[in-house]
């Protein structure tokens, strides 16, 4: 008797939670389909790929949060949205995520929860959108991550790969009401992926299997967005410091090469600043000015203690173990230095530097 007094109020607030989310979805589709007549340029191709029944797995790229706003619109109804659960999203993106009732993910561990929740999802003849890559940082097209392979593997769910063009610069063009042109093309069906049952390489064949689903994705991308892939991995950084005054002239100033990718990717930085609100203006500057170094003190400390606490595996799931290392190794590095300028009551310019290299030759 106990049980039914509790379960049946369970019931009821869970029926109430379901039905809010059905009338949010209803209303940002249809808030969605407006705003983008209005504000965008859109263009959808191969309608005719989307399976009417699942399990399936939709895998777009992902350039920009405006990703998440064409799932939303543009995928079945019946859909559910895979998001960030790793930190604190801003308005409007946080009440999105509060009322559409999304699976949300931790992405720097091995989140259990959610990865039971999409397989339910899919298990169960469901539809489900991911971002194959794990996020919108600035990424060549096969940084990319196998669990969409996996959970087609463990569920037998049908892949459709989505090219999404013209939205990394979305926001910013809508804002200025340049009206942006979208691209939006749904591929033709993968079949479920499939190993070959040995679990010593059935992790190097879901990660190809996920590199071929990008391929399959960049094929039907705008040059222009084809480009912003291939650019990445021809990229270098290097940081140029400047001190005011100029009599200051330390031995051995780094290149903190890592430290400057982290502040040129702007989605991958802005979390940090934006996001946590960690004191990271010396870097933020983009005029080149020059800041007192105990400024620049606060902010390698705050971001050494994010990194090992609310940011915990962070870069190492964006960027690798190995340049995960190299942003440790500049931080550390760096701190000397600012420690000297600040004896010496000399103040820093941070000034990035990228180029680009012909891989071939290099």
């Amino acid at each position: 008797m106990e049980t039914e007094t509790l379960t049946k109020p369970t019931a009821e607030v869970d029926a109430k939670k379901l039905n809010r989310q059905k009338r949010a979805r209803t209303a940002l589709r249809i808030f969605g389909h407006v705003f983008e007549k209005l504000l965008t340029r859109t263009v959808v191709t191969g309608l005719e790929n989307i399976p009417t029944q699942g399990p399936v797995l939709f895998g777009p790229n992902h350039f920009s949060t405006y990703d998440a706003l064409i799932l939303m619109i543009h995928l079945p109804k019946e859909a559910q949205f895979v998001g960030p659960g790793d930190f604190k999203l801003l308005w409007p993106a946080n009440v999105v995520v509060e009322n559409l009732g999304l699976i949300l993910t931790d992405r720097g561990s091995v989140d259990r929860h959610s990865l039971k929740q999409m397989e339910d999802v899919l298990k169960n003849g469901g539809m489900l959108g991911l971002f194959p890559e794990g996020g919108t940082w600035e990424k060549g097209i096969h940084d990319v991550k196998s669990g969409a392979a996996y959970l087609s593997m463990v569920t037998g769910a049908t892949i459709v790969p989505m090219s999404l063009g013209g939205t990394y610069w979305a926001w910013d063009n809508i804002l200025r009401l340049r009206r942006p042109r979208i691209t939006i093309h749904f591929g033709e069906p993968i079949p479920p992926i499939q190993t070959s049952g040995n679990r010593k390489t059935r992790q190097q064949e879901l990660q190809q299997a996920s590199e071929d689903l990008m391929d399959r994705v960049y094929a039907k991308l705008p040059p222009e967005d084809q480009k912003l892939y291939d650019d990445v991995p021809r990229k270098r950084y290097r940081a140029e410091l400047e001190f005011m005054p100029d009599t200051f002239k330390p031995e051995n100033v780094p290149s903190l090469s890592g430290l400057t990718e982290l502040t040129c990717k702007p989605n991958l930085f802005y979390p940090l600043h934006r996001n946590a609100k960690l004191p990271l203006r010396p870097f933020v500057q983009r005029k080149g000015q020059f800041t007192p170094a105990r400024e620049f003190q606060v902010g390698v400390l705050a971001l050494q203690e994010a990194f090992n606490t609310i940011f915990k595996g962070y870069l190492e799931y964006r960027l690798g173990d190995e340049k995960a290392a190299i942003i440790r190794r500049d931080l550390e590095e760096f701190l000397p230095l600012i420690e000297q300028a600040i004896k010496a009551d000399v103040a820093i310019k941070f000034k990035p530097v990228e180029w680009m290299v012909d891989l071939e030759k290099s």
